[in-house]
């Protein structure tokens, strides 16, 4: 006997200066889909910055901040709350190292190593942790609940009862065809 795994979250986002380009983010949202994330929520919005300050309070009292909360205020951004086993180390893979230069030489198909400019315009974010996640969700979607999704959808999507809702580009448990235990909530 095997337990089942849970899902683990993450909050992913595209930053503005790859926000700008439709290609960048359509390529991206479509690699989600194909490495089998499922998409919990999902908004293109502003970071103001109190939002940025929050978001990227460990970083406070670094050199690089400053130009880290004007660009990332700079203009919209693309929001994700994404599920899957392993989904932090995942992404973080996808993502690929931090530094746009070191990514163009040694991880050159990563998003930052194809799309990268800089340290800062680095294409993406990625929750470092699940304790990282947990307050990035609070800040990116404060009406989603971890706790209530692990207790009553969880289950749902590590089992695949799940549908994707294309017009909203996010995936919704489909309790039809699920077994009876499941149908708890």
């Amino acid at each position: 006997f095997f337990p089942l795994k849970t899902l683990e979250l993450t909050v992913a986002l595209i930053k503005p200066h790859a926000v700008k380009l439709p290609s960048v983010v359509e390529s991206i949202k479509h690699e989600i889909v194909e490495n089998k994330f499922y998409i919990l929520r999902y908004k293109r919005c502003l970071m103001n910055v109190e939002l940025a300050s929050c978001m990227y309070k460990i970083h406070e009292k670094k050199p690089f901040y400053p130009r880290l909360i004007g660009h990332m205020t700079s203009g919209p951004i693309e929001s994700f709350l994404l599920a899957r086993e392993n989904c932090i180390t995942k992404w973080r893979h996808m993502m690929g190292i931090t530094r746009a230069c070191e990514a163009h030489l040694e991880d050159p198909y990563s998003y930052r190593g194809l799309y990268g400019l800089s340290n800062t315009r680095n294409v993406t974010h990625g929750s470092d942790s699940a304790q990282s996640a947990e307050k990035e969700c609070s800040v990116f979607f404060p009406d989603f609940s971890i706790p209530e999704w692990y207790n009553n959808e969880e289950i749902f999507f590590r089992n695949g009862y799940v549908k994707f809702d294309e017009s909203l580009f996010v995936h919704v448990k489909e309790v039809s065809g699920a077994p009876h235990l499941f149908q708890y909530s």
